[in-house]
């Protein structure tokens, strides 16, 4: 560093403690070790009190123009915990010349799992099984807790990108019968195999075509509530939707409609809007509603890549170099 002075990092959220020691031999941290996260307005609160140089944060942390507007003109970078940017205002960021470190490229496999963990967990009715212990053996209905099989089923996959592609190559195995995948444009593929395994359909299509329709797209001005009340009413009414990309790209209240009505037969949820749902909210009270609690990346090595990649792209930064990755303007 040319400066004597340590420039400050705020870090929002709790992270292993290597990371935390390979950052202070750098920075003047301001960090709170405890997993209980810090409300808008203790975060406001603190970076009033001590303007930081940079911040280091997750998904989970707004980052707008009030946040902006806050800190002032002495912050200098930012460092995300996550591949998605939607929880930062990136055109306000842009406007003051503040660039934005990110984590891509490290959560295809992890992501990739989980999704049919979710896929397996809501087909196969698990957590309704899981709570019916107790009264297992109590049911003469030989179709009691039946759910969907994979075998020859047709897969929907909106956004066939890493992830997507990922999940496609973990279903394979399942003996599934073709891939449909809707998108921004179609992919080319070398083999005879895939050529015939993986088909570019319209939205309509893949909605009116899928027994399994699994969501992994980015979510943006044109993917925002795309499954809404008019997307229901095309899917068949037991096909079964999987969300392991953004919340926002279900309209909620439509889904809650379509899976009381028949619209659609079940619902497997990694995102929401908010995060976390309100004890209350009526999705958790469907049976037919499997909910997971945002735990794509929650795999030890994903993290531990996601948290190497916050420390190199601050460490660059602060010492003049390019940052592992970057946001780049037309990312946005």
């Amino acid at each position: 560093m040319a400066s004597t002075i340590r420039p400050r990092l705020f870090i929002t959220q709790q992270m292993p403690s290597q990371f935390i020691h390979a950052l202070e031999r750098v920075f003047e941290l301001d960090y709170q070790d405890t997993p209980t996260p810090l409300s808008p307005e203790q975060i406001l609160f603190r970076i009033r009190a001590h303007p930081p140089d940079a911040i280091l944060f997750t998904s989970k942390i707004k980052i707008d123009k009030e946040l902006l507007s806050v800190v002032g003109d002495k912050l200098k970078m930012l460092a995300t915990f996550s591949v998605g940017y939607d929880h930062i205002d990136v055109k306000e960021c842009q406007k003051r010349g503040i660039p934005i470190g990110y984590t891509p490229g490290v959560l295809t496999d992890a992501t990739a799992d989980l999704a049919m963990a979710l896929l397996l967990a809501t087909a196969r009715r698990i957590t309704q099984a899981v709570r019916a212990n107790g009264e297992w053996g109590t049911s003469c209905d030989v179709m009691w807790m039946c759910g969907k099989p994979l075998t020859n089923a047709t897969v929907g996959i909106v956004g066939l990108g890493l992830i997507g592609l990922a999940i496609a190559r973990r279903l394979q195995p399942f003996s599934i019968q073709r891939a449909l995948y809707s998108g921004t444009r179609e992919k080319y593929f070398d083999s005879n195999a895939d050529k015939t395994f993986f088909k570019y359909v319209p939205f309509t299509e893949l909605l009116g075509e899928s027994d399994f329709v699994i969501i992994a797209c980015e979510l943006n001005e044109h993917t925002k509530n795309m499954f809404n009340k008019n997307a229901f009413e095309q899917m068949k009414n037991d096909a079964i939707l999987i969300n392991i990309a953004r919340g926002g790209i279900i309209d909620q209240d439509a889904l809650y409609d379509a899976l009381t009505n028949g619209f659609i037969g079940a619902a497997g949820l990694d995102v929401t809007v908010p995060e976390p749902l309100p004890k209350e909210h009526r999705l958790l009270t469907l049976e037919n509603c499997t909910i997971f609690p945002h735990i794509g990346s929650a795999d030890v090595s994903a993290r531990h890549q996601m948290a190497q990649i916050c420390v190199d792209n601050l460490f660059n930064f602060f010492s003049g170099k390019p940052m592992v990755h970057q946001l780049k303007l037309g990312d946005a």
